[in-house]
């Protein structure tokens, strides 16, 4: 299939995922077409989410998780279907999925994509998406299954087919989902409805008088874009990369302790500086904490804080609040797992390399 886009009509597709496949080696800058995106909540706030590609070379496809940090261009449609993207930084993975009674077990292969660019777009994908996706939807109100342009042949053991992305496929998809990004979730029964509770969540810790009732949480790479570049008071939910002995500072009452606190929605570390009761602000590394009422400050290219002035508000912060049931602490914990994984085998790569 040839491009029919002027900004694509220099990418030419390699037949690269059978050599992938037989290796297990990504190699950096791999070309693809994006032959089908889905994007999954993983919590009924949508909250936390995963966009997975069928990623295609012209022969067979295989499917991609795409890491939080490259969501930005599916959101911003840079990335659509169509699209020729350029993988610098991804995995191979391999799991085992659950089978039916009176079937084997089956491999299950796929990517995580830690950095892609996009390239071009291929108009007639586009097209024929579209068309295709107009048409399930005439045939069947609910949605089905969309169609992908290129020939759809399993890629060894691999599950690299269309019917990889059918809506009922979801214990293969919770299998891949262990591997990265707050995709281990156990089954939760819903809590029982509270009409009482307001349909909204709270933004102001001055007036969440139920910790049952949600808090309006702000993510991390929103801090440099609050209405206010300082002093605007939000909430987090974030896990305490690195936590400071408590050390000296200009402002009352002159004692501080810093934290660097991370969560999905950025690869930045975000300073957090705690002014009142540094002392007793001591949550554990590697923990989740949700911080209220913290605010918001132009350093280090947006940071938060929290000021003695807020002394006599009541309790500011919560370490693994596992007793909140609209807190997402197994999500983020699990993500957070998946990253420190993710380091380890990077540094382990480094040192090995280093000594051959």
């Amino acid at each position: 299939m040839e491009p029919s886009s002027p900004d694509a009509a220099s990418f030419t597709l390699r037949p690269i995922i059978q050599d992938l496949m037989r290796t297990r080696f990504a190699i950096p800058g791999s070309i693809f077409l994006v032959e089908d995106i889905q994007t999954i909540a993983l919590t009924e706030s949508r909250r936390w989410q995963v966009i997975r590609l069928l990623l295609g070379d012209g022969e067979l496809c295989i499917q991609a998780l795409l890491a939080d940090a490259m969501h930005r261009f599916v959101h911003t449609l840079d990335i659509t279907v169509g699209s020729y993207v350029c993988v610098q930084d991804f995995q191979f993975r391999q799991r085992t999925t659950a089978a039916d009674a009176g079937e084997p077990q089956q491999q299950m292969v796929y990517l995580v994509v830690y950095d892609v660019k996009p390239l071009g777009c291929n108009d007639d994908v586009r097209r024929m998406h579209d068309e295709q996706q107009l048409a399930d939807e005439a045939a069947s109100p609910a949605g089905s299954v969309a169609s992908t342009p290129t020939k759809q042949e399993p890629a060894g053991p691999a599950p690299g087919n269309g019917d990889e992305f059918e809506d009922d496929d979801d214990d293969d998809m919770e299998g891949a989902f262990d591997e990265f990004e707050a995709l281990a979730f156990p089954a939760k029964t819903p809590a029982p409805a509270q009409p009482s509770k307001p349909a909204l969540p709270v933004a102001l810790p001055r007036d969440w008088h139920d910790v049952q009732t949600p808090l309006k949480l702000t993510t991390l790479r929103a801090i440099p874009n609050l209405p206010y570049r300082q002093n605007w008071s939000c909430n987090v939910l974030a896990i305490v990369a690195s936590l400071s002995a408590v050390e000296s500072c200009h402002l009352p009452p002159y004692r501080q302790r810093t934290a660097r606190i991370t969560d999905p929605s950025t690869a930045k570390q975000v300073h957090l500086a705690v002014f009142l009761d540094p002392d007793e602000f001591n949550p554990r590394v590697g923990s989740a904490v949700l911080l209220t009422g913290v605010k918001n400050h132009r350093f280090d290219g947006g940071s938060l804080k929290k000021y003695a002035s807020d002394r006599g508000r009541g309790r500011w912060w919560f370490q693994d609040p596992w007793e909140l049931a609209w807190c997402d602490v197994r999500g983020i914990k699990d993500w957070w797992a998946e990253m420190e994984a993710y380091f380890a085998s990077q540094l382990s790569e480094e040192v090995v390399g280093g000594d051959v």
